[in-house]
């Protein structure tokens, strides 16, 4: 945790028209963050446990407070999608393995739409890993704790993708949910989270028995499985669901591949 990284900074597109703002807010929306760095930004504790930790998302505007005033969007990217802060040591719980193969461009409309918010003012909450988390982590169960320890930072980033109903493409969406459900995409038990939390889904082929591609998509848009139950938290369909059907299906398309 006090390891220092080196991650050269590549240069970063911005965008200021409305339409890649507007696709900007849907990354920030539909990749989950907003359950960290709340929904307009300004970061909350989401985890605190004497035991796990306490942990806290950064306030990501350019408010009193905020990390936007003194990085750099290429700064920013490495935070991103190397978990590494502008002093190259590790952000602690950041999900960066979960972003570490976003393309270029989307990374800068991220931060652009980012740039595009109000400010607010607030301190940064307290990020303090606890005995059983750093245990844990020591252990192999919670990489995520220290991202920046498991990233590839030489990796050569995608300037962009086109979006397709491809299983090339759907593995670039299936990233995002592997912060929960697992590298295998296999589910389990959730990385750092508290004891009362539900495991993972399975949601390889062989998890996905009982879906067809329409009612997988309907799932996720509405939070209700295709028996009537409702998918409950931790689950982020609400977020989730601002995938576009695209974006979708070709994560089913890709699941189906994964025995």
């Amino acid at each position: 945790m006090n390891k220092t990284y080196e991650v050269k900074p590549v240069p970063i597109p911005k965008f200021s028209k409305l339409i890649d703002l507007a696709e900007g807010k849907r990354l920030y929306q539909s990749r989950g963050c907003g359950d960290c760095h709340e929904v307009d930004g300004r970061g909350k504790t989401f985890i605190q446990d004497p035991a796990i930790g306490i942990l806290s998302g950064s306030n990501l505007t350019a408010g009193k407070g905020g990390v936007l005033t003194d990085r750099s969007d290429e700064e920013l990217a490495i935070a991103i999608r190397h978990g590494v802060g502008k002093n190259g040591k590790p952000l602690i719980f950041m999900p960066s393995t979960d972003f570490q193969g976003m393309t270029n461009e989307d990374v800068g409309k991220l931060i652009s739409y980012l740039r595009s918010t109000p400010s607010i003012d607030k301190s940064q909450g307290e990020v303090k890993p606890g005995p059983l988390g750093r245990f844990l982590f020591l252990m192999g169960e919670i990489p995520v704790f220290v991202s920046a320890e498991i990233i590839n930072h030489e990796t050569i980033h995608l300037t962009n993708i086109t979006p397709s109903v491809s299983i090339e493409y759907g593995k670039y969406v299936a990233s995002t949910c592997s912060g929960c459900h697992g590298f295998s995409l296999k589910g389990g038990p959730i990385q750092g989270a508290p004891p009362e939390w539900p495991p993972a889904q399975d949601i390889s082929k062989n998890g996905l028995t009982k879906y067809t591609e329409a009612n997988f998509v309907q799932t996720i848009r509405t939070g209700k499985r295709p028996d009537g139950s409702e998918m409950k938290f931790p689950m982020p369909w609400k977020s989730l669901g601002q995938l576009t059907d695209t974006e979708l299906k070709a994560l089913w398309l890709y699941l189906q591949t994964i025995e």
